[in-house]
């Protein structure tokens, strides 16, 4: 009798406690304290994308004049700008232990994230597939010695006629070599180029899909006319994950451009900072982002670790990627490496011959 009764005593226990797991909810101020972790870490996370990718398409999307910049900064820039806003209103009642104000704030803020994203990451895949299309195809047209990757594979592969002239041993000089030396870089870097680009659209492909089921996301909350907090935080999450593939595609694509045209750096070498003499094309200091000087002798051109601001092997309308590859922001790059802003004495260690870059407004472009 006594070990039914302990038995009975122990299921009700278990009992209570079970269902008192199952019943249990988070209270306002534990939802308030997660949505403010999540949307700080969010926004410092996109603030570099926002900066990069005001809005669409660039730079027809901004005003020409630099002071309009200011009262228009960009469709990603003003909606990031409420979401913070938001955000603070959302701090300021955390703090004074308004925590159900304080959740409805911060719910708000994610809700403006949301949409901002929802653009920003379509921005991310479109130009992610431009970039990484024009890395695989001819940079220049009417360059002989230019290839697309279909050409590179199919004229450069094991049993090509190319390669056997390579490896094909001859006497100098009475046996002439049967090949240009400046195509030899094809066949060496074939195979990378090819997993680089096999890579680079899997991970397009990825960013496809996470931005899809963000979509599907959106669908289901149309049905049921609500959306959830925990499916919000969930699409933005999805949205991010895009954006995160989509960079990773343009590393791949920088990757691809700077084995395709290991040569185009030579400026950054050559002490004249001029292009290497080819044919009957004289050398010449080349222009980056309307600035000419000797690149050479420029203090944070470092070859072995080279910015991707001063890579002359990637077109410089995708530097503005490249740099947000790495999480940069590009107008700090440019003014800080190219223009010598925080230099000393506002004398730069290089003369700059030209400066054909885009004016910038005369107090600087405010975050808030």
């Amino acid at each position: 009798m006594k070990i039914k009764l302990k038995f009975y005593v122990f299921f009700i226990i278990t009992s209570v406690f079970t269902s008192s797991n199952l019943i249990y909810s988070e209270s306002a101020s534990e939802k308030a304290v997660f949505h403010r972790n999540h949307i700080i870490k969010i926004l410092r996370e996109i603030k570099p994308s926002v900066l990069n990718f005001p809005c669409d398409p660039l730079p027809e999307c901004l005003p020409t004049n630099p002071e309009e910049r200011i009262k228009n900064p960009g469709f990603h820039v003003s909606m990031y700008r409420k979401a913070k806003n938001l955000y603070q209103e959302g701090l300021v009642y955390l703090f004074e232990k308004n925590y159900v104000n304080a959740y409805s704030k911060f719910l708000e803020s994610q809700s403006v994230i949301d949409k901002l994203l929802e653009s920003l990451s379509q921005v991310y895949i479109d130009r992610a597939e431009l970039m990484f299309r024009e890395a695989i195809e001819k940079k220049n047209p009417n360059e002989p010695n230019d290839m697309s990757l279909v050409d590179i594979s199919m004229d450069y592969g094991p049993n090509s006629k190319a390669r056997r002239d390579f490896a094909r041993p001859r006497e100098i000089p009475v046996d002439l070599r049967r090949y240009d030396p400046r195509n030899f870089h094809w066949s060496v870097n074939k195979y990378n180029i090819e997993q680089a680009t096999q890579k680079g659209y899997e991970y397009l492909g990825l960013a496809k899909e996470a931005r899809k089921k963000a979509i599907e996301i959106d669908k289901e909350a149309s049905k049921t006319k609500v959306l959830s907090p925990d499916s919000l935080v969930k699409r933005i999450n999805y949205y991010l994950k895009s954006i995160e593939h989509c960079k990773q595609v343009k590393k791949n694509a920088e990757f691809v451009f700077g084995l395709k045209y290991p040569y185009d750096n030579y400026p950054l070498h050559n002490q004249f900072g001029k292009t290497e003499k080819i044919d009957d094309r004289e050398g010449e200091i080349p222009s980056l982002h309307g600035v000419k000087m000797n690149w050479s002798k420029n203090p944070y051109v470092l070859p072995k670790n080279l910015h991707p601001i001063f890579d002359f092997r990637v077109p410089e309308k995708w530097h503005v990627d490249t740099a947000d590859a790495l999480g940069l922001v590009f107008e700090d790059e440019f003014d800080v490496m190219i223009k010598f802003r925080y230099y000393k004495n506002n004398k730069p260690p290089v003369e700059i011959l030209e400066d054909k870059s885009p004016p910038k407004p005369q107090r600087p472009l405010p975050d808030t």
